[in-house]
């Protein structure tokens, strides 16, 4: 991607703002950030990589009740190749095992 094209990627997480918060740093591995309202800012260079995240309705499972965040990341600048390797990187850290 190149000329200031935006590539966005959306997931429902599984959590509450404040932990999202509290990941982010690992998530982000070392990487410089800024925080906004709602919003994370990341970037090397010329790339840029904006994270908006909102409340989203949450994940009802029979009387369980789940924390939703929608998460955007919007990637300007950025190799869709790079993009989906920071993506890997950035979302291994929010993952959860279960069984």
């Amino acid at each position: 991607m190149h000329g200031g094209e935006i590539h966005r990627v959306e997931y429902l997480m599984s959590l509450d703002e404040p932990e999202f918060l509290r990941l982010l740093p690992i998530a982000l591995a070392g990487r410089g950030y800024r925080l906004g309202p709602g919003s994370v800012e990341t970037g090397e260079g010329r790339e840029r990589i904006t994270i908006r995240h909102a409340d989203a309705p949450p994940l009802q499972v029979a009387s369980l009740r789940l924390p939703r965040l929608r998460v955007t990341f919007e990637f300007q600048d950025c190799s869709r190749a790079h993009a989906a390797q920071f993506l890997e990187g950035f979302l291994t850290h929010y993952r959860r095992g279960g069984g």
